[in-house]
């Protein structure tokens, strides 16, 4: 009880109570500037990975098809080689001044074989010594053609017709030597009668059959 003319005494707090409070405080404080959470579902705060792994990308060409193996195609059919092919020069057609003759592979093998692509073709004399360049590239490429037991494909020889240009003709082919696409083992036939003319020579690509 108040007591006029009496001055009241404060007693001081215990140090220790005064500890305590300082450190509550200070921990108060800190609790503004703690890390976010780092568990399952927690935000990164600027939005970056949380590793510096590179990403898994698609797996690399090649890797789901079908093995590297040299002489066998996408479809698992192996490639025609000269062991498996019958190798002949069909008649000459003309048609506006150019000459067209099929090139024909024809499988005489007992198994299936898949041509694809321009043989390479040179014209031969009566000695087995080459004519002239061999036949360029003409056109595009067809697929793949699976030649079962005698089936065919063939590739069509192109020239023009002697004095079409001032370019005088070739001496005149005896064999016709060509290498399967995709072989470096060439097969010859008779090719009597064809003759490159005009400085054009040239090979399609292989496509079923043998001829138009």
């Amino acid at each position: 009880m108040y007591r006029p003319g009496v001055t009241r005494r404060f007693r001081p707090a215990p140090l220790g109570a005064v500890v305590l409070s300082v450190l509550a405080m200070a921990t108060a404080c800190g609790n503004d500037s703690a890390p976010p959470p780092s568990g399952p579902g927690s935000a990164h705060p600027t939005g970056a990975a949380s590793d510096s792994r590179p990403a898994t990308g698609p797996s690399p060409a090649g890797t789901s098809a079908e093995p590297s193996v040299p002489g066998t195609t996408h479809a698992g059919t192996p490639r025609c080689t000269r062991g498996d092919l019958g190798l002949s020069l069909g008649r000459v057609s003309p048609g506006a001044g150019n000459l067209y003759a099929p090139l024909v592979f024809t499988n005489t093998g007992s198994g299936a074989c898949t041509l694809r692509g321009f043989p390479g073709v040179t014209l031969l004399d009566g000695t087995g010594d080459r004519i002239g360049a061999p036949a360029e590239r003409q056109g595009e490429t067809y697929p793949a053609v699976v030649l079962t037991s005698g089936d065919s494909a063939y590739a069509a020889l192109h020239t023009v017709n002697e004095g079409v240009s001032d370019e005088p003709c070739r001496e005149p082919a005896d064999r016709v030597q060509a290498y399967p696409p995709g072989s470096t083992w060439a097969l010859r036939a008779d090719a009597r009668g064809f003759t490159v003319c005009g400085g054009v020579f040239e090979v399609s690509a292989v496509r079923p059959g043998t001829g138009p």
